[in-house]
């Protein structure tokens, strides 16, 4: 069999190659004060900052209501077109309500006096409940017993209205009795007059608690955010509708599973960049709760960096809070690089690129550093290699 020959040609693609070879290879096996190379890295972040806490909300306002009635609990899910409340318009006035109540309590009084030797099981029962339920009530208010309350106030008033019912449908054929009945009929009327129901215009969560900064606060108000008005609200200071809403809101329905979280950092040992989606959260208080969220967006001004999270997580007991210290952790992976080997041009942090004599900027962003190493992204996807030479001037 004939055995091919040898060329030069094939010596010289091979000393291309091992000359190539060498150049990639030299930063790491010569190290030297003017280049290093693109090295891969894992860094572990956890920050402790201040943060405010932004909801997806619609406040209902008003500014001629005298008096709300709850028709939906606290804190429970309700969809548009939902009743939640019964608004008393201006004109409406307590004594219409005390007068009300006051014939009741006749009708009650005048009920006992027919009943007085009659034996009514249905009602000594209805009577029992009422009672027992008023009792746990009064233990609660005076912390002679701990429960809810919410729940023990439902109860107390769905017992009542029962009693109040039985009373109606088994009324005794008596004049004085009717004329009393005729005389509540005549207050509801006078009441009713004065009300208006007012229903969820959007599916949610109801609150009847707020703090004012519900209309300042909002998804849509994101991009305009600026580090003065968190600071703002950090203080317990008012933005430009905080006053407004605190006066005539009545009550807000919340999206539970969209939210926002701000945070302040000085310095520049932790830089969140867009797009990031792996971050664990934890707020002070409600250490039993963790949220999964990623970085909406980022500004800067001199040392401040402000920060927002966008959570999908249910936000729970969350929907009360709107200020707090908040624990942000994440791992990352990616390119780095020696801190030595970046540089600012014109406001732009960046490396340049050993490709050609004087070397090519490139801008990247610094994700976090440790003093020596900082984890770096590029700001073009694809600019920088894993082994990049790359200049230390």
């Amino acid at each position: 069999m004939r055995r091919k020959r040898v060329t030069g040609r094939f010596f010289l693609f091979l000393m291309a190659l091992l000359v190539i070879a060498f150049l990639i290879l030299r930063p790491v096996l010569f190290p030297s004060s003017g280049e290093t190379v693109i090295m891969m890295a894992n860094a572990a972040q956890r920050q402790t900052v201040d943060c405010v806490i932004i909801r997806d909300e619609s406040v209902t306002a008003s500014d001629s209501t005298a008096r709300v009635e709850y028709i939906a609990p606290e804190d429970s899910l309700v969809s548009a077109g939902d009743d939640v409340a019964n608004l008393y318009t201006t004109g409406y006035s307590e004594s219409l309500l005390n007068n009300l109540e006051k014939t009741r309590k006749s009708i009650q009084e005048y009920h006992k006096q027919l009943l007085a030797n009659i034996v009514d099981a249905d009602l000594s029962r209805l009577d029992t409940v009422v009672n027992m339920m008023a009792l746990e009530f009064k233990s609660l208010i005076t912390h002679q017993s701990s429960g809810n309350l919410k729940t023990v106030t439902s109860q107390l008033e769905t017992a009542m209205v029962n009693r109040q019912e039985y009373l109606r449908q088994n009324k005794r054929g008596d004049s004085k009795l009717t004329k009393l009945y005729d005389e509540e009929n005549a207050r509801l009327s006078s009441i009713q007059s004065w009300r208006k129901s007012s229903a969820a215009d959007r599916d949610g969560v109801v609150s009847f608690y707020i703090d004012g900064y519900e209309n300042d606060l909002t998804p849509d108000a994101l991009n305009t955010l600026s580090i003065a008005d968190v600071r703002t609200v950090l203080a317990g200071g008012s933005l430009a509708n905080t006053r407004q809403t605190l006066n005539t809101g009545i009550y807000r329905v919340v999206d539970q599973d969209r939210w926002f979280v701000a945070v302040l950092a000085t310095g520049n040992t932790w830089t969140p960049v867009v797009g990031q989606d792996s971050y664990f959260m934890q707020l002070e208080g409600y250490e039993d709760l963790s949220f999964t969220a990623s970085v909406y967006s980022v500004q800067k001004e001199n040392d401040t960096t402000l920060a927002v999270f966008e959570v999908h997580d249910p936000i729970g007991p969350l929907i009360y809070c709107r200020r707090g210290r908040a624990q942000f952790s994440i791992t990352l992976t990616g390119l780095s690089v020696r801190i030595e080997a970046l540089y600012n041009e014109n406001g732009q942090m960046g490396v340049w690129v050993y490709d050609v004599p004087g070397g090519t900027f490139v801008p990247v962003e610094v994700l976090s550093t440790d003093g020596s190493i900082a984890m770096i992204q590029p700001l073009v996807e694809g600019a920088l290699q894993l082994g990049q030479p790359v200049l230390i001037k």
